[in-house]
């Protein structure tokens, strides 16, 4: 038995089975197309153990220091400085009317070298050079004087006259002259010197 649809019941019948179509399709584009939030997939993160986890324990300890409340500074007041006091030995040395560069040294040391040097001569360069080691060796204070500076040998000259070069002197405290030699003396002779002063000294 068969039946006979007629025209109009067809294009219904198609219709309806149209409109299903479309309705299922649109459907299952919603359930599986989604915000882009929904499409991307989820990533865990793990909770951070061993160097992770101390390297952001002291990331979090750091940022929350830097927000704490720093303390005021406390305004510094800068203590004038006191002018150091010159020991007994340089004041005598200076009232002697020596160089404040002996009288410094005779500060230090009982007994000191003084070389008188020209810096433009070869000569008085090794003699410098010798009189540093023969004081060295004896265990005394040096004193280097260029001859061609006035602020060096001015005091000098006024007590000496003119001063050769090169040549070495030899004081004890409080400002005594003790030995003088004009010309070249190698360290033995500068030693040896140095030393005869120190045992008289």
């Amino acid at each position: 038995m068969t039946f006979a649809l007629s025209p109009p019941v067809r294009y219904a019948a198609l219709l309806a089975l149209l409109v299903a179509v479309l309705i299922g399709g649109g459907m299952t584009m919603l359930g599986h197309g989604g915000s882009p939030a929904a499409a991307t997939p989820r990533v865990i993160k793990h909770h951070p153990f061993g160097a992770g986890l101390k390297k952001q324990t002291a990331a979090a300890s750091k940022k929350k220091s830097s927000h704490a409340a720093k303390p005021k500074a406390t305004p510094h007041v800068s203590a004038v400085p006191k002018a150091p006091e010159q020991p007994s030995a340089v004041l005598a040395a200076i009232a002697a009317g020596l160089p404040n560069s002996i009288a410094a040294a005779l500060g230090r040391q009982r007994v000191v070298v003084v070389s008188v040097y020209n810096p433009y001569s070869e000569v008085d360069g090794i003699a410098f050079a010798e009189a540093r080691a023969g004081a060295q060796n004896a265990g005394v204070g040096f004193v280097g004087l260029n001859v061609l500076s006035q602020a060096q040998v001015g005091k000098l000259t006024q007590t000496l006259g003119l001063l050769p070069d090169p040549g070495f002197l030899v004081y004890t405290r409080p400002g005594t002259l003790v030995a003088r030699i004009n010309g070249f003396a190698d360290k033995e002779t500068v030693a040896q010197a140095a030393q005869n002063a120190a045992r008289g000294a």
